[in-house]
């Protein structure tokens, strides 16, 4: 039973040239759509410079505080509607 747990070791982790690549595939991949998203919302030349240039800088920070501006409320209206109160 012990072995079995050996498995999931750090010492386990194959990391590679091969995971690497994909490791950059991938988060270029997220990089590029933020960006695309960015430039098809309605902001100002200074709003999207402001918002690539964080993204691409602060790569993970950017993108966490793009998130909430990357919601549009024709997509998801779900989330923007408010509570709607009863009438007594």
């Amino acid at each position: 039973m012990l072995d079995f747990f050996y498995k999931f070791s750090w010492e386990s982790i194959k990391f590679d040239y091969q995971v690497l690549a994909c490791l950059i595939l991938v988060w270029t991949a997220v990089v590029v759509c933020a960006v695309f998203s960015i430039m098809s919302r309605s902001f100002d030349l200074w709003q999207r410079v402001f918002w690539i240039t964080l993204v691409i800088c602060l790569p993970a920070l950017g993108l966490l505080f793009y998130l909430p501006f990357s919601l549009k409320a024709e997509s998801s209206p779900e989330f923007f509607f408010a509570r709607k109160v009863r009438n007594k």
